[in-house]
């Protein structure tokens, strides 16, 4: 088999494993007070998140085991290979930082937005830690989730197709796609659950793809470029936080609307004037 082929179908493999290793946990331990579709029960969370771990781990070891196979010089091999996964702790802290401060770009108008709505109180900030104990949907949202859906999407696909010598572009903009399709087993317990027609149910659902989908191409290219899935993760909690950018909010702010306006649209300029720069080799990235 041609290590593209191999390459792609292994990440479409880890795609499946993903989604299914969520419903497998939740079907071998089941809740009597909830059914699979209650994706917000503590039970069901835990049930999620336990699979989704299993299922992150073996999609690693898979990856490493196909990049060791590979390897013309074995030699070192596992450093090399640690590194091509992104888990070299050197180039953690640069990664984080390119990140989140490019995010913070690309959110401007969003943080505008949340500034103009009173902001976050420091005993909000105070309280995370508790909160993050006490919460399971916290805890997958801004903890299990990020890190899981990194390490298989980017960490264990980007460089499977790296290094069967698929091209950049290819890595960056069409190996999100299959973190984008992962997220629409949702849509059947949204319609299982009665949140809204078909065609409500199926509109979000082409919104989310889109969204994950955009945002998978930023990851890839923060992965690709700071080589690191540090960065990747803290992108990933940041838009978590932040969630799905809604543009309509200037209509509800009438005195500040034109301002609001501005800083939606320098966000998405400064990201993108800045994105090249901040991950060119030299500058922070080493």
């Amino acid at each position: 088999m041609e290590p593209g082929t191999l390459a792609v179908l292994l990440s479409l493999g880890h795609g499946v494993l993903f989604v299914a290793s969520i419903y497998i946990f939740m079907a071998l331990f089941p809740a009597a007070s909830a059914t699979i579709h209650d994706r917000d029960h503590p039970h069901i969370i835990k049930q999620r998140m336990r699979g989704v771990t299993l299922s992150t781990a073996l999609s690693l070891v898979a990856t490493g085991a196909v990049l060791w196979r590979w390897q013309d010089d074995k030699a070192d091999a596992k450093s090399r290979i640690a590194a091509q996964l992104g888990l070299d702790v050197h180039m953690a802290l640069p990664s984080l930082i390119v990140s989140l401060v490019l995010m913070g770009v690309l959110f401007l108008g969003p943080l505008v937005v949340g500034h103009l709505e009173g902001g976050i109180a420091w005993d909000d900030v105070r309280r995370v830690p508790a909160t993050l104990w006490n919460q399971p949907t916290w805890m997958r949202n801004y903890v299990v989730g990020p890190v899981a859906e990194e390490l298989v999407f980017r960490a264990a696909v980007v460089p499977l197709w790296a290094a069967a010598g698929l091209s950049t572009a290819l890595c960056v903009f069409a190996s999100p796609v299959i973190f984008g399709v992962a997220h629409v087993h949702r849509a059947g317990s949204l319609y299982a659950r009665g949140e809204g027609s078909l065609a409500a149910v199926a509109l979000g659902t082409l919104v989310q793809l889109a969204y994950t989908t955009v945002f998978g191409w930023i990851a890839a290219g923060l992965f690709v470029r700071t080589r690191s899935i540090a960065g990747p993760i803290a992108a990933h909690v940041f838009c978590n936080v932040q969630g799905l950018p809604d543009v309509s909010k200037a209509a509800q702010h009438p005195g500040h609307k034109y301002f609001i306006w501005l800083a939606f649209g320098a966000g998405l300029a400064g990201f993108l004037v800045l994105f090249e720069p901040m991950t060119r080799p030299g500058v922070i990235i080493t």
